[in-house]
Parts: structure tokens; sequence; C-alpha cells
């Protein structure tokens, strides 16, 4: 703590307070009067310098506080509904309940000073067990009292009588050992446990409560203990937090050890000592506890007594492939196999046949080979180093087989085994394993593989015997993985065109089959099988790459002679086409100014665009023909319009202005226009009425005329129908004609981009260098 922390904390506390107030007059300070904003700094100032209450009443006393002022002083905190600190623990609940006493805390090595540390820079095995803040090891003041309890100086006895009689006594045993029970006189209890205490203190009180003793009492008297006493205990030697403790009676030796954080990275969690009238009573081994959850180390602690922590030692290092890795502290006479216990013995991955102990020798460093068996025999040194490696993936005994074999896997090696013994063993060849040759992968002393060949047909056969050896892995290998994958195509009408499994013997028919028959636009009288070139033919150069076969087979697939006689081979290729005359039913829709608009079908080639509107019955008088729109769906470019001049086309049908009809052709006839919209480069653009035989200008003038961005020369009109016209020029500008419903457009000049910095000081240095060059010649 630092000392300027302290100082404040005393300045605010118990001198600052009140005007005029001296180090010398703490004494003079009543915590009472205080107004609450002093309060408030009090605690404000605590909580900035990290303080609990019994730090800073620990410091109060060495100023010369009395308890009353402390106690005062924590009625007023209370009574503003503050936390005393952040930095309280858990076990402050017991320091509160003794703080009452003038001689519980006569130092400052209070309770929540002593709480454990959150973090430990301590490795060992069990630190954590006293810097765990989920383990308080908090004594319960709860708890029904003891029978065995044995009462003490301090210790508050509570009697309640009722029946006939009724009263109370709150009873506090004297410095003497005796409590004084009104009317009855003095009870020595000091030393005695609770039960003998509970019956000498009910026979007593039949002196004054007649009617209690008897076979049929008429008055009760029940005995308890209240507030107990406290002990206090010294912490000494290798602690984190050495000191005087103040603890409830009930508390054990594990309560005062978590409360002082522990052995310190040093300390001893196998022999710490408890101390009682000089002599040692107890030495406590926490690994008990901890490894066989021994509660008979966690002792009860009496007033007066010495815990105290040597220095540790043997300290070993267990790493590796044990289930807890750590430092642990080891007696004189424990071995290594007292060790594996501590670490909970080994993963499941160790390789334990041999342990390694590394070790500091005089000289430097030796390590030690200790096989398991032996580990009850070997005593370890103060900071040795014990390590098991995870074991390998190498088996002793084991051989493996793949293919086809009906159990390819991993199989016991047996001294003597044979490959034959090993095929049996995997259940056997499977019908479509490749005979002629198998493979063994061994692997050599220096982890090097070779390859050993066999033919299975002379080891079936007894012929040959092929001895394995550990390790050893059998490749055998299917007919079909040494070959392509054999396939039969089908292309065309088909259901389901694509690739088919090749079988044996598998017909035309067979295959079309498979393929999901014929469409309805199949052709099953002309059907092309494409063969290619024999390994024989194909070794030879020839301009000859296929061989084709037609067929004429019956759209039921029924079965016949000729199918059954062509028998496909691997990789045929089969085309079925589409009937010639085959055609998908196709329409043609007109919408707009007709007298029956909607879908058409297209019965023949030759059906044209006049024709579709004679079946629509005609035009309407309303229908604008100049303006009429066609689109056509093809498969090139998708849905595009196509500019038509229904005016020629039915002036002219059958000429070649009149289209033939396709499916899903589209033909629209709107109303008269009777607008002209202009847009672009001009003034104001805007749709203007159309007036027959004015030109162009005359539009562009009624929106203003052309603005200065214009470039006139390229104005066009876009047709009602889709067409375009541009404007020409020979000598004079030749502005297209305008129609009902044209659009006039007047593009804008592209902009100019201006030189930047760079491709100025590029034409500055070229011209630079021509005046120089010119110099130059003038010289």
């Amino acid at each position: 703590m630092h000392a300027k922390s302290i100082q404040i904390i005393l300045f605010f506390l118990f001198i600052s307070l009140s005007a005029g107030i001296s180090a010398q007059d703490v004494k003079s300070v009543d915590p009472k009067t205080l107004p609450e904003s002093e309060i408030q700094k009090v605690e404000d100032y605590m909580k900035n310098a990290g303080l609990s209450f019994q730090e800073a009443a620990a410091l109060a006393r060495q100023r010369g506080a009395t308890d009353q002022q402390i106690r005062d002083m924590r009625q007023r905190l209370t009574e503003s509904q503050t936390t005393p600190s952040a930095s309280s623990s858990a076990n402050e609940s017991i320091t509160d309940t003794y703080m009452e006493s003038p001689d519980a805390v006569t130092d400052s090595s209070d309770l929540s000073a002593r709480k454990a540390p959150e973090q430990s820079n301590n490795p060992v095995f069990g630190s954590y067990l006293f810097n765990n803040k989920n383990l308080t090891f908090e004594p319960s003041l709860n708890i029904q009292t003891p029978g065995d309890y044995e009462i003490g100086i301090g210790d508050q006895i509570i009697v309640n009588i009722w029946g006939n009689s009724q009263n109370n006594y709150q009873l506090t045993v004297n410095t003497n050992g005796q409590i004084m029970i009104p009317d009855v006189g003095p009870v020595f209890v000091a030393g005695m446990k609770f039960e003998a205490a509970e019956l000498k203190i009910k026979q007593r009180l039949t002196d004054i409560y007649a009617d209690m003793a008897g076979q049929n009492p008429q008055t009760f008297a029940q005995i308890n203990i209240g507030r107990l006493r406290s002990v206090k205990v010294d912490l000494v030697g290798e602690v984190t937090a050495p000191g005087t403790y103040t603890l409830p009676a009930t508390a054990s030796v594990f309560n005062a050890l978590y409360l002082s954080g522990g052995p310190n990275s040093i300390g001893s969690f196998r022999n710490i000592k408890i101390i009682r009238n000089n002599t040692v009573t107890r030495a406590v081994d926490v690994y008990k506890f901890l490894i066989d959850a021994d509660i008979s180390e966690n002792i009860k602690l009496n007033d007066q007594d010495i815990i105290f922590i040597p220095a540790a030692q043997k300290k070993v290092t267990a790493t590796g492939e044990f289930k807890r890795t750590g430092i642990f502290e080891m007696k004189a006479d424990e071995s290594l196999k007292d060790l594996i216990r501590f670490t909970g013995g080994f993963t499941e991955n160790a390789w334990w046949s041999v342990l390694k102990i590394y070790r500091k020798t005089l000289s430097g460093r030796s390590i030690i080979d200790v096989p398991f068996s032996q580990a009850e025999t070997v005593v370890l040194l103060d900071g040795d180093s014990i390590t098991t490696s995870e074991i390998t993936d190498i088996y002793e005994n084991r051989v493996m087989i793949t293919g086809p074999v009906f159990q390819p896997g991993e199989y016991e090696w047996k001294q003597g085994m044979s490959l034959t013994d090993l095929i049996r063993k995997a259940g056997s060849l499977r019908g479509d394993a490749f005979l002629n040759r198998g493979n063994i992968i061994r692997l050599n002393h220096d982890y090097s593989t070779s390859s050993i060949s066999f033919d299975l047909r002379d080891i079936l056969a007894g012929k040959e015997t092929v001895v394995l050896q550990p390790e050893d892995i059998v490749l055998i290998k299917s007919k079909f993985e040494l070959m392509e994958e054999q396939y039969i195509s089908v292309s065309g009408e088909v259901l389901n065109p694509g690739q088919i499994a090749y079988s044996d013997n598998m017909t035309l028919g067979d295959a079309i089959f498979r393929a999901g028959s014929f469409t309805e636009a199949a052709d099953s009288s002309f059907i092309e099988v494409a063969r290619r070139l024999s390994y024989e033919e194909a070794a030879v150069l020839s301009d000859e790459l296929l061989h084709i076969y037609t067929f004429n087979l019956t759209r039921n697939l029924k079965l016949n002679k000729e199918d059954a006689d062509f028998v496909l081979q691997p990789f045929d290729q089969i085309s079925v086409r589409k009937s010639p005359g085959y055609r998908e039913s196709a329409s043609a829709t007109v919408n707009g100014e007709v007298k029956y608009a909607g879908r058409y079908a297209i019965e023949n080639k030759n059906q044209r665009i006049s024709d579709l509107i004679k079946m629509a019955g005609g035009l309407t008088d309303q229908s604008f023909v100049k303006g009429a729109t066609f689109s056509r769906q093809t498969e090139e470019l998708g849905s595009e319009f196509v500019a038509i001049d229904l005016d020629k086309i039915m002036s002219n049908p059958g000429g070649e202005n009149d289209l033939f009809l396709r499916n899903s052709d589209k033909l629209y006839i709107p109303e008269f226009i009777q607008t002209v919209k202009v847009s672009g480069s001009v003034q104001n653009p805007f749709s203007i009425t159309y007036e027959e035989g004015k030109n162009l200008l005359y539009y562009i003038d009624k929106c203003g005329g052309f603005s200065t961005e214009a470039l006139k020369r390229k104005t066009y009109v876009k047709y009602p129908n889709g067409a375009t016209a541009s404007t020409s020029s020979f000598l004079l500008k030749n502005y297209p004609e305008v129609l009902p419903g044209s659009q006039i457009i007047v593009p804008a000049k592209p902009e100019k981009e201006g030189l930047n910095t760079t491709q100025w000081l590029s034409i500055a240095s070229t011209f630079s260098s021509i005046a120089v060059a010119i110099a130059a010649v003038l010289r």
C-alpha cells in the first residue's frame, strides 16, 4: 500500500473531518456528529485508494483510534448505504461478526487484508487451492453446535426456558471459565464438551425450576451456543502473507491458509506444521486432501496456534503425456510411482513403457531411462524433470490388405504368416480381382520402403508362398481400376440423353431403354451408332476415324432379331435424329388496333404478317399503321425489335416487306399518335402536336432551338416502328422526314478533355528542344 494513500485515508477519516483537529487528537473525533458530506468523502477516498474498511480501521488503531470510534464510523457508512470497498472478499462477513469485539483484531493482519491473491505466479501443484475465488474455505457460523465442541472463554451460551415457566438467558463464559446463571450462581463450563456442559447446565437449572426434573417434566430448557469466541493464530515461514489472524473458534487450518494466500513460491505443501503449546502436534499434507480427498488433514485450530510453513525440500516437474502436468512437491521417501499417482496417471496416447528422467548433476545434466516396472523403486531428486512421450503409429504386429477382398483392413500379424493366410482372413478375393499382379509395400529397418510383386494366380494355386512381415501393406487391384470407365453415350431425341454405364451384351434397344426411350420428335427408323476404331485398327495409320452403323427400331422398343444381333461396345455413340416433318406447335400474337387481338396458331411455314392481321379480323379505323412494332424471339439474340412498314405490307401482301411468321412473334398496332417528342440538346425539350408538312427544324424551333452543346449534324429521328433516319449533309443539310409519333433526338457535343500539368510540361519540353535545335543550326 502506498504511503500517500494511507495518509489520505488517515487525514480524511480521523483528522481533517473536523476543522482544527490534529493527529494527536484523533480520539476526540466523534463519527456520530460528522456531517454526511464528510462521510461521503471518507467513502470516496477509501474507494479511490483501494482500501477496505478493515484496512483503514487497522491503520486508524495504529494512530490511536478506539474500537468505539471504529464501530461508530462503520455504522455511519452502513447508514449511507455504501459498500466498504471493492477489494473486500467473501470472507469479510466473518470479520464483520468479530469487529465488534475490542480485541478481535489487534494489528493490520485482519481477514480482509489477508485474503488470497486472485492470481499466483507459483506453478506448484496445489497452489490453485488457495488462490481460487470459488474456494473460500469460509468457516460456517450458522451450523448446529457439534456435540464435541469444546467450550472456551468468550463463548456465548443461550438458554431458552419454556413450559410452565418462560425465560431466556444470554450468558458469556468469563475469564474464570464460568457462566453466571441468575438465581443459580456460577457454573464452570470452560474446557467441557458441549454435550457435557449442556447436561450440567440443565441439572443446575432444576434448582430453580423444580418441575424440569422427574418423569413428566412441565418445564423444558434448550441450550445453544450463540456468538462463538475468536481465536488468534500466527502464520509464519514461507507464507504468501504471514502474520497474526483472528478467526472464529470453528476455523480450521485450511481457513487460515486460504486467508494468508497459502505457501509462497518456495513454501511446502506437504509439511505444514501446527505448533501448539510449543510442540508440533500435527504436520499437514495438502496433497492428501487434493489427491485422496482426506479431510482429516483439515484440523481445527486452537487459540495461540502457530502454523509454520517450511521451505519445500524436493520439487520435480512432470511433462508430456501425463493427465496432470506441472511442478510437484515430493517427500523424501516417495518414489516415481507416487509422482505418477499425483499426475493422475498417463493419457490414452502415452508411451509409458519407458519414462525419462532429466537430472542436474555437478558436471551438467544427465538422462535416465526408467522402465515403468521399476517406477516404485526409483527415488527422485530435487530438480528432476520426468517426461513420457506420445506413442507412435507403428504397430508391432500389424499387416494391412486393400483392394477387392471381402474384408479389407488391418489384421494381426503372427510369426510365419503368409500372404495366403492374410487373404483367407480377409474373406478371400472378390470376382473382380486382377490376378496377373499384386504388390506388397514393406517397411525397412531404416523406415524406407521396398516393393515386392507377386502373381495372384500362383499364390492361389500354391505354386508360390510369400511370408509377411509386420507393417506390410498388401495391394490388390480390381480389374475395373486398371481400365477406363466404360460407358455408352446417347444423344438426340431421347428423354434422358447422356452417358450410360456399359454392360456386357448391351444392345441398341437396351441403351435407348436406359435413356428413357424416344421423345415424340424422334425418328426411330434412322438411328446412328458411331464406333471408334479398335486397338488393332488404331495402330495402323489411315484416314478412317470411326465406324458408322444405322438402324431401324420400333418406337415401342419391342425385341427383334436385328437389335439382338448388334451388341454394343464400350464408348459407342448413339444418335437419335428428329423426324423430318416434326414441328412443335407455334403461335404469334397481335395486340392493339385489330378487331380480335390475341394469340393465333401458325398453320404452315408460309404464313406472313398480313395473314396474322387477317386472322385478327383486320385493322380498326383508329389504327396507326406507321407506328406498328414487331418483336421476335431468336436463340442468338433473344428478344429483339424488327422495324417493319405495315403500310407497305398491307398494300402489297406477300411482298418482300411481309415477313414470314415464327413462333412467339408479337405484333403491336397503336392508335394514331398526334405528337412529336423532341429530346436532347435543345433549349426546352418536350412533346409538340404533330402538324402535317412541317419539317424537323420547325419542331426544334418550337423547343427554343438548339442549345450551345448541340451536335446539329448528328440530329436524327426515331419513328414509332423503331426505325431511325439521320441528318445528311451534301452542300446543304438534309433533315429527315417527321411523322406522327416520331422522336427527334439532338445529341450533345463530346466533352473535350483539357491538358493536365504533365501534358503541358511535355509540350513545353518539346518546344524547348526544338528551339535549341534551331539555335544550333543558326550558329
